[in-house]
């Protein structure tokens, strides 16, 4: 009897761990602020894209956002590149409302400022 029990009971124990165990949609959003002239941003969208896009902005409280829904070990990446020598540019990447990773630059038009991870698992 104990031996039917042990061969029945640990098919159940894998079944629930296997039926609790679910891939997790995060939130996540890139944001780009603290630019008054524009740049150009470079992201990975939610089906894995790379796009490009240039984006005009009025002020430094302007902000630039694009949010999607990603799998726990999915790849976020956002970078940008302004051109005005007298300006900056922060980037932030958040998950579930909170910062994950955020870059910023000041006075630096040759480089791009980059953010990229993994979305964490829980």
């Amino acid at each position: 009897m104990k031996i039917v029990i042990r061969y029945l009971f640990i098919p159940v124990i894998l079944f629930l761990l296997v039926s609790c165990e679910q891939d997790r949609k995060k939130d996540i959003v890139y944001q780009v602020s603290n630019n008054s002239n524009g740049f150009l941003v470079h992201y990975r969208d939610s089906n894995g894209q790379l796009i490009k896009n240039g984006v005009d902005v009025q002020s430094k409280e302007d902000v630039w956002k694009y949010s999607f829904e990603a799998d726990e070990g999915d790849i976020v990446f956002v970078s940008a590149k302004y051109d005005n020598p007298t300006d900056g540019i922060r980037i932030m990447i958040l998950i579930d409302g909170k910062t994950y990773k955020q870059g910023s630059s000041l006075y630096d038009t040759l480089n791009f400022v980059t953010v990229s991870g993994t979305v964490p698992f829980d």
